[in-house]
């Protein structure tokens, strides 16, 4: 993950915090651990015994949770073109009732259900969907799970103590939106039979020096000049289909962290996530000529610029540009021409490049960005670790639903 191009619209502002300066404030702040997850040896450890044990038991696996214990998740199958993992979010009963038809029997899945706080009821109802369905078939889910949770007493954690299921951790100082490089992205990565080292070392190396110059920093300083500006839209597009969850994961966590009343100086931009090439064939009009303020990122992906297939011939005018030439140049040379277009028009941009799409690289993404974004609370002067807007809605639907019942 390097910054290949970077604009820069420098404005003064009185007092202003520099990006080193956020971090270190960031850093200072006790009571936050996500950019800890690397170094808690025991959570590694745990994942790896009961992420091995569990991958050579069963041939599929559903995961089930929503928001922040499933976004990550779920950008990370894509991105590593995993088939065998099914991540279930909504408890929406046509999608769990295809996925039952789907099955001949469940007796060789796996099942993960994660919830930070353990009370989640979009997942505890969709366990209890499954339970019933299993049961049908003289199964038992407690056999057949994991699950992930804080290490407090709450539905999801007794539910596992109770019935013998094996408990991965979420630490108490380590936020939902934040946790994909806890056992969640952990087990993810073991149940896919992969490098956990890998995915450890790209974290840390996200909070090396070499990294926070060249990439942090310079990342961290676009944004913060974006906020002067009042910008009031941020593009992330993405071209690679696979990688296209990374930023929907991401539009979490930057709307959850930064959209907040209480900053006394500057308001987050709305994220808006695009794939290329599709959405310059949906939202580029309104990006181009809008006259509100925006930001772009373009993120690459060599696995999708640089493949080796050829056209060897072609049936149209329109491709004939395209004969014995890798097909992937065409996708290559959109992204290219997106960044150029915000150069001509003096659009603030930043693009990133990546090399390879692994372990690794994920590791790096998902702490880069945390790193970036709770840098970007500190510069604002909130709290980026809450979310007060979201309650509201949890406890209006708690009421509508004890008064159907």
């Amino acid at each position: 993950m390097q910054i290949s191009y970077i604009s820069s619209h420098a404005l003064s502002t009185p007092n202003s915090l520099t990006p080193s300066q956020c971090l270190e404030k960031l850093m200072d702040r006790k009571e936050i651990g996500f950019y800890k997850l690397p170094e808690m040896n025991h959570l590694w450890s745990q994942s790896e015994q009961v992420g091995e044990t569990f991958a050579n038991k069963f041939k599929h696996f559903f995961w089930v949770g929503i928001g922040g214990s499933s976004l990550g998740p779920k950008a990370m199958v894509d991105a590593l073109n995993v088939k065998h993992i099914q991540v279930l979010e909504n408890p929406d009963i046509q999608t769990l009732l295809a996925t039952k038809k789907r099955l001949s029997s469940f007796k060789d899945v796996g099942f993960v259900f994660v919830s930070k706080s353990g009370t989640t009821i979009e997942t505890l109802a969709t366990m209890d969907f499954f339970a019933q369905e299993l049961a049908a078939e003289n199964l038992q889910l407690k056999n057949q799970t994991v699950v992930i949770t804080e290490l407090k007493s709450s539905s999801l954690y007794d539910w596992a103590k109770s019935n013998g299921a094996p408990i991965l951790e979420i630490p108490l100082n380590v936020g939902g939106r934040f946790s994909v490089l806890s056992s969640i992205g952990q087990l993810v990565i073991k149940l896919c039979k992969l490098n956990l080292a890998q995915f450890r070392q790209g974290a840390e190396s996200a909070l090396k020096t070499e990294h926070k110059e060249r990439t942090l920093y310079p990342m961290t300083q676009f944004f913060m000049e974006s906020f002067k500006r009042k910008d009031v839209l941020t593009y992330f597009w993405y071209y690679s289909d696979s990688t296209y969850q990374l930023g929907k994961w991401l539009e979490q966590l930057w709307a959850e962290s930064l959209a907040k009343r209480e900053s006394p100086l500057y308001v987050a931009p709305a994220p808006i996530v695009s794939l290329g090439a599709n959405d310059q064939h949906s939202i580029l009009q309104q990006m181009m000529e809008t006259q509100l303020g925006k930001t772009i990122v373009v993120h690459r992906f060599k696995s999708s610029e640089e493949n080796e297939y050829q056209l060897k011939n072609t049936q149209f005018p329109e491709t004939q540009i395209l004969k014995n030439r890798p097909l992937s140049h065409l996708l290559k040379t959109e992204a290219q021409a997106m960044t150029e277009s915000q150069k001509e028009s003096k659009h603030p941009v930043c693009e990133i490049k990546f090399d390879k799409m692994d372990e690794y690289a994920l590791g790096q993404y998902f702490m880069t960005y945390q790193l970036l974004v709770g840098m970007m609370g500190e510069f604002m002067q909130i709290n980026a670790f809450n979310q007060p807007g979201v309650e509201l809605g949890k406890i209006i639907t708690k009421k509508l639903l004890t008064q159907v019942n």
